[in-house]
């Protein structure tokens, strides 16, 4: 399974990578580094939330999520709002 967390527009857009039973962060962007997480456990039941800490106000903006395994792909786009 693939789980692939990015922002769209952005050059280098890779917020969060999750693939083959690992997180695979090399090519994050600079500023996410040691911020995000994926919660292994809740991908079993579907969930594939990101959880972002330490939030800041250049973290607004839309995210998007596509998984993909070998059956079937989907993807999501989120608008996160700072206050």
């Amino acid at each position: 399974m693939k789980v692939e967390w990015f922002r769209p527009g952005l050059k280098d857009s890779l917020v969060h990578l999750y693939n083959d039973h690992e997180d695979r962060n090399t090519d994050q962007i600079q500023s996410y580094r040691g911020r995000t997480e994926l919660i292994h456990q809740e991908l079993q039941r579907g969930n594939a939330s990101l959880k972002l800490s330490s939030v800041q106000a250049s973290d607004e903006g839309y995210y998007k999520c596509f998984i993909q395994s070998k059956s079937w792909y989907d993807d999501a786009t989120v608008d996160v709002r700072v206050e």
